[in-house]
């Protein structure tokens, strides 16, 4: 029986294997219609890690794989734009002296499963969010715990290496999570010449200069913006053309619009993005034609839509509808454009939702799997 407005199977839940249990990398073979997808969480028990699964392009319906790298809590997750490597980082070292761990796997795109190239030290306390620069030389990654964020060589081999250069960033503002810098996202600009860090403890997005040669950051400058007290900046995202940065808070429910000129931040629009305090935006996306922006929203468990003002990169909001599950920690839209799935740690599952490339909406379907904890997705381009 199928739903008949995507041809999708009615509800189904996959328990994926008890969820517990590593995956067979040779029960699985991938289909051409299929893609590979990736899920970290914060899952921190035995059995957990990197979770794999496959998405059929034509129905939607998501087949889970199961754990595929047993790390211990794989928040975020990033994959090489052509070699076929995950990296993975391990949200840990808040004590004092320590440091967390980045970790790049190779996959096996058939099969999805992941061995491990090498491990590293992060560069700081608590790593929350990665990213890599446009030639995939230099993997940024952004520490909640101390607020430093850090340049990682990449290797031929998809390697990594320990970082080349680290800056602590410094700053606090009113709200009690904001006694001191909190990074929460780092995106290397087009040029590779800056990285921009949204840090929700300064309420400021630093921009540092970027030496994309000897994957070197160095200090912050002027071109570094501030935003209102108790806005909490979050998450960023560079629109397809390069000239439009987004900014989703996650104290105030808002999203900012900024012009990206001669390496400066120029604010457009700041528009709410949910009702009051404390909303929790979470993450956000520019679709890959630029005309469409989402963010997700965990206290009210939605995934919001904006249109883009293709000349000034504004947004006009549209629709507000449930992301499948509860407190959507982040969200990806897959390589064709068709689905959106969205990581909802609160309710352990990954859920899928229908897509209109031509106008943008979202529908439910009746696809999810169960994940534990998860909170961040990741299509690779070789999956």
């Amino acid at each position: 029986m199928t739903d008949s407005r995507h041809g999708l199977p009615t509800r189904r839940t996959v328990a994926a294997g008890a969820l517990g249990l590593m995956a067979s990398p040779f029960a699985h073979a991938a289909s051409r219609d299929e893609r590979l997808v990736y899920v970290g969480g914060q899952a921190d028990k035995d059995g957990q890690g990197v979770f794999a699964a496959r998405l059929n392009l034509a129905t939607g319906r998501l087949t889970p794989i199961g754990v595929v790298a047993p790390l211990l809590r794989p928040t975020w997750l990033v994959a090489h734009p052509r070699l076929p490597v995950l990296y993975a980082l391990s949200e840990t070292g808040y004590g004092p002296g320590e440091q967390g761990k980045v970790h790049a796997l190779k996959a096996d795109p058939a099969t999805g499963a992941l061995t491990v190239i090498s491990t590293v030290a992060s560069g700081g306390r608590g790593p929350a969010h990665m990213s890599l620069d446009g030639e995939a030389g230099g993997l940024m990654v952004a520490h909640y715990g101390d607020g430093h964020v850090a340049a990682l060589p990449v290797r031929s081999d998809g390697g990594l290496e320990a970082p080349a250069s680290v800056q602590a960033n410094t700053g606090s503002g009113p709200g009690p999570q904001q006694q001191g810098p909190h990074a929460h996202a780092v995106l290397v600009d087009p040029s590779r010449r800056q990285a921009l860090v949204a840090d929700l403890g300064a309420d400021r997005i630093f921009v540092h200069p970027y030496d994309a040669a000897t994957r070197r950051l160095g200090p912050a400058g002027d071109a570094s913006t501030d935003v209102p007290p108790m806005t909490g900046p979050r998450h960023l995202a560079i629109h397809p053309n390069g000239r439009f940065v987004y900014l989703l808070s996650e104290i105030e429910p808002e999203i900012r619009t900024y012009r990206w000129e001669a390496g400066r931040l120029v604010l457009v629009q700041a528009l709410p993005a949910g009702g009051m305090p404390p909303v929790n935006g979470a993450e956000v996306a520019v679709s890959t034609d630029g005309r469409f922006v989402y963010v997700s929203i965990r206290v009210e468990d939605v995934i919001g839509a904006y249109a883009v003002n293709e000349t000034t990169g504004a947004l006009l909001q549209g629709e507000r509808i449930p992301s499948g599950g509860k407190t959507p920690w982040s969200f990806a839209i897959d390589p064709s454009g068709r689905w959106l799935l969205a990581a909802n740690q609160g309710s352990n599952t990954v859920t899928v939702l229908a897509r209109d490339p031509s106008s943008g909406r979202l529908a439910a379907t009746d696809q999810s799997v169960a994940v534990d904890r998860p909170t961040c997705i990741a299509f690779p381009a070789w999956g």
